[in-house]
């Protein structure tokens, strides 16, 4: 898997990701997402997910950064919460600039509003299911 991807955990229903799975809770700034890494495997990443109480039947989406980049998302590392401490090394949230988070403020939009009207479509189509 190449390293400037990313991973979501998401849950998989009939081999396919709905674009559900990418979207922000009210009072959520970033989308928590995993760094690929050559020493933690997808499997490791979805069985800590797991273990931290996700349920279903779990699988990882994967994403290239440029894809991220683009969208206006900046990578920023976040202490993970499953009990694994080398996932949680990987942990990282895809989060708009704070410029873009001023601007939403300043209108009066929602980080969260924003991001499941123009980034979760984008994210979606770009993900692929990993193996």
């Amino acid at each position: 898997m190449p390293a400037d991807e990313l991973l979501r955990v998401v849950l998989v229903r009939r081999g396919t990701v709905r674009p559900t799975e990418f979207r922000l809770r009210p009072g959520e700034t970033g989308l928590s997402v995993f760094r690929s890494t050559p020493d933690v495997s997808p499997d490791a990443i979805v069985s800590a997910v797991r273990a931290a109480r996700k349920q279903g039947e779990l699988g990882t989406a994967a994403i290239s950064a440029s894809v991220f980049r683009a969208l206006g998302l900046r990578i920023v590392p976040t202490p993970g919460g499953t009990p694994d401490p080398a996932v949680n090394a990987c942990h990282v949230e895809a989060r708009p600039s704070w410029w873009r988070r001023l601007v939403l403020r300043a209108r009066g939009r929602a980080v969260h509003d924003w991001f499941n009207e123009r980034v979760t479509p984008e994210l979606a189509r770009a993900a692929r299911l990993s193996e």
